[in-house]
């Protein structure tokens, strides 16, 4: 086997994490019906804003510690504003009856931005930056959080996007927050596979072609060539058998 497959044995660093709840803003209709459901005030809920008025741009602080800045109609966050959790988290951008709708981005605690399109609440449409370089772009399906009457959250799910710090990136398939489904895997030193990816670990089983010409076709395991495959020389030969972490054994 020549010298340029060896470079199938080149590993990609995957440090992928696409299972994750955003656990936006319900804000203050959402709020209001919890009070009513569990017997609070709703005087309890009510914000302390300034100006003091129903309707404008009011700076306002909540009970619990939250902050809004922003247009108001009717006591309830409506068009442009910044609404920071006591927590630390913030939601920036269109809101409508209180609710994220819109255009805008989240910023949790761990710095990570979901930036895009709003629908309830919930992301729906945009991309996700992880502090350490990674990010997905696509569809995300909406769903409700467990034990909740009003939280949603959202998770990948449909044709996206995900690429690594290192370059690398996956285009294809999402199902529930992982990698599932067809898709292509392009590595920066021009490994690049298509076929069907089954987790975010990037196993699969794939076709794949080198910057040399020669293929593999095989099971991936960790995005590199692990499980049965065969390599196919840029003279046509073929060499059939078992790779571990990319390197043929036998």
């Amino acid at each position: 086997m020549s010298k340029s497959t060896q470079k199938l044995g080149i590993a990609i660093v995957v440090a992928l994490s696409l299972e994750f709840a955003i656990g936006l803003i319900n804000a203050l209709p959402a709020r209001s019906q919890a009070g009513d459901e569990l017997g609070v005030p709703d005087e309890e809920l009510t914000p302390v804003c300034q100006p003091n008025i129903p309707s404008g741009y009011v700076k306002c602080i909540y009970p619990n510690g939250d902050k809004y800045i922003g247009n108001i109609v009717s006591g309830f966050p409506e068009g442009r504003g910044v609404y920071v959790y006591s927590s630390g988290s913030r939601y920036e951008g269109n809101f409508h009856q209180g609710i994220p709708e819109g255009i805008g981005a989240f910023i949790d605690l761990s710095d990570t931005r979901y930036e895009g399109d709003f629908r309830n609440g919930s992301l729906e449409n945009g991309r996700i930056i992880f502090p350490d370089g990674n990010r997905y772009e696509g569809s995300f399906e909406v769903i409700p959080i467990p034990g909740s009457l009003e939280r949603t959250t959202s998770q990948p799910h449909g044709r996206g996007v995900f690429s690594f710090a290192d370059g690398s990136r996956y285009e294809g398939e999402f199902f529930k927050g992982q990698i599932f489904g067809r898709g292509i895997l392009v590595r920066p030193d021009g490994f690049r596979c298509e076929g069907q990816f089954f987790n975010q670990n990037l196993d699969g089983r794939v076709r794949c072609t080198l910057e040399t010409g020669e293929r593999y076709e095989g099971e991936l395991r960790g995005g590199m060539p692990h499980g049965i495959g065969t390599v196919v020389d840029t003279n046509g030969r073929r060499f059939s058998g078992t790779f571990r972490e990319g390197q043929f054994i036998r």
